[in-house]
């Protein structure tokens, strides 16, 4: 038998040798070029005159200097500057600003970097001039275009060239997915991005797409806008950016050192947590102004007094100095949506009227005359609950009350026959179609009567900042008084309804009108109610517990919610919320016998 060597066995096999192998070292990641901050984009609105606009972002890998021109893309609008130099900060960012611009124009926007890796230009193009708003807040701020009555005709309106001046842009929040700047028609031809919050879109005959993903009342809000402009003249360009996050609280939007400054705020270690994500992004960004609907998550807490720099007042009002020191524009205007009785998130209802003058900082009506809320607008919401009641009712499966039952003519089981006769079919048909065809979204706390909202916050924006002399907000009360026992007259302000008419409803059990949530007597729906306290020694704002921390200790009238102060007879001090009344000091065992939150100087 031969022996062979291994190698020779090899060597007639042709078996080809082993190597080793070793993975080839994975190619340097490409240098990053320089680059706008992602609030600019294609599209966009930059503020026009006299504020001077400014764009920012990120120098390149080894760049040492950024130059940023505006070149016209159009005739019609020829002003185009020579490159500008911007200025460097610590970090990697630069910034460039703009000398005053007309409104108007179609605009390329590039920035060039010298001595960059990369040499790639970062471009902005199709920006044009006009007026810029943030829209921020909570959930009804959020709250998507898809889920309120009026979409569908706004979505025809737009498709047939209407509003073409708005441009939208948002955030990525819990409700909303994230919008890169584009115009209304560009909106509802994009398909929608990851979806957030309810997916239920089917309801809507204009499909899902970013239209309806984006906030109704920041939309309705520039829609009106547009409306009140056009009829006064050309509207400018309105660019709309929305930022809010569902459930937030007002000391989430602030600094801590801000929120240390008001007495009672709420402390978590959530607070400023969005004042650093969805605030400092924009500062830079000239603006016209700030839209803010927000609250119900504040319902449990301290509503305070600013003068006293007490709760929610207090951060209402250091909100608005924050974000015009922010934003450099001491004269930005800035508008509030107070909350309709279903935000109050569970707290009492006796707390709405007292978080209503908190919206306000305690003022009442807005703008003030002078100080912190001079050039704010008000839209008051406390009548506007959803206009169809969908969670609870005599149509639906839950009912208001015992002699109000639930007949089961719509909802998630659809009719009952039995219990929905022929006659309340019809009589809630209406109710019932509104229910299958726009969804809520966690029930009545969000109503989908959102359109107006922005109607009533775009006629209090074009009556104060844009020269406007109609009425700038609803009837305000100047006073009451009571004759015997039996005879009640209420004072309006003739001055601030600027010829408007007081208009009086029937304060009744209607049936397919907003309820008054379960709180208090279910006999009082309609939305819009007005409580008075006839006797001043009982008055009080907001009543404290002597024991913070025991829900069922005594309570007392604070001095800053009127346990000391003037005389019913005199008049506001400073036009503030009157004072009266008590002593400060003493308590009692039920906190209605301080009336909370009812009296003629609320408008409930």
């Amino acid at each position: 038998m031969a022996l062979f060597s291994l190698s020779t066995a090899l060597a007639a096999a042709q078996i080809p040798s082993i190597k080793m192998m070793t993975a080839a070292a994975p190619p340097p990641p490409p240098h990053a070029g320089v680059s706008f901050n992602a609030s600019f984009g294609s599209y966009m609105v930059l503020q026009q005159q006299p504020a001077k606009a400014c764009v920012y972002g990120m120098l390149g890998d080894g760049g040492t200097a950024v130059s940023v021109k505006l070149s016209s893309t159009t005739t019609s609008s020829s002003k185009s500057t020579a490159a500008i130099n911007a200025t460097l900060s610590a970090g990697g960012g630069w910034k460039a600003c703009f000398p005053p611009n007309a409104v108007g124009g179609d605009y390329t926007v590039t920035a060039t970097c010298t001595g960059c890796t990369n040499t790639t230009t970062a471009l902005l193009e199709h920006v044009t001039f006009g007026d810029v708003w943030y829209c921020s807040g909570q959930s009804n701020m959020a709250l998507p275009v898809v889920h309120s009555y009026s979409r569908n005709i706004s979505h025809d309106a737009i498709l047939a060239g209407k509003y073409a001046n708005i441009r939208i842009h948002g955030m990525e929040g819990n409700m909303n997915p994230s919008q890169p700047w584009m115009t209304l028609k560009q909106a509802v031809a994009a398909p929608p991005s990851a979806v957030r919050g309810d997916d239920v879109f089917h309801s809507s005959k204009a499909g899902v797409n970013m239209f309806v993903q984006f906030s109704a009342s920041c939309y309705y809000f520039g829609k009106s806008l547009t409306d009140e402009l056009a009829a006064a003249g050309t509207p400018p360009p309105i660019g709309l950016i929305h930022t809010a996050w569902g459930g937030s609280t007002i000391e989430q939007w602030l600094t801590n050192t801000t929120i240390s400054t008001c007495a009672h705020a709420a402390i978590s270690s959530t607070n400023q947590e969005y004042h650093d994500s969805r605030v400092m992004p924009y500062v830079s960004m000239a603006l016209k102004g700030f839209t803010w609907y927000q609250g119900e998550n504040d319902c449990h807490n301290t509503m305070g007094n600013s003068a006293s720099r007490v709760g929610y007042s207090c951060l209402m009002q250091s909100l608005v100095e924050q974000w015009r020191e922010l934003w450099s524009c001491p004269a930005c205007a800035f508008g509030i949506v107070s909350l309709a009785s279903s935000g109050s998130e569970g707290a009492s209802s006796h707390a709405m009227g007292a978080m209503r003058q908190a919206q306000t900082a305690g003022y009442g009506v807005l703008p003030a005359k002078t100080g912190p809320m001079a050039n704010t607008f008000l839209a008051h919401a406390y009548d506007l609950d959803d206009q169809w009641s969908g969670d609870r009712g005599p149509c639906v499966e839950v009912g208001w009350n015992v002699s109000s039952p639930a007949q089961h003519c719509c909802g998630s089981s659809g009719r009952n026959t039995t219990t929905c006769t022929a006659g309340w079919a019809t009589k809630c048909s209406n109710m019932c179609y509104a229910n299958v065809r726009t969804t809520q979204y966690m029930g009545g706390i969000h109503p989908r009567s959102k359109a107006p909202v922005g109607v009533r916050l775009a006629k209090a924006a074009f009556n104060t900042i844009y020269g406007g002399n109609s009425a700038f907000t609803g009837p305000t009360i100047a006073g009451c008084g009571l004759t015997g026992t039996s005879t009640l007259t209420i004072e309006f302000d003739t001055a601030l309804l600027r010829g408007d008419k007081v208009v009086v409803q029937k304060f009744g059990v209607p049936n397919f009108t907003p309820y008054y949530h379960g709180h208090g007597n279910p006999n009082y729906n309609g939305g819009s109610q007005l409580f008075v306290q006839t006797i001043a020694s009982s008055f009080c704002a907001e009543t404290q517990r002597t024991n913070a921390s025991n829900s069922s200790s005594d309570v007392f009238c604070p001095t800053w919610a009127g346990g000391v102060g003037d005389s019913v007879t005199k008049p506001a001090p400073n036009g503030r919320f009157p004072t009266f009344g008590g002593d400060g000091a003493s308590t009692v065992n039920d906190p209605h016998d301080f009336n909370q939150g009812k009296s003629c100087f609320l408008l409930l």
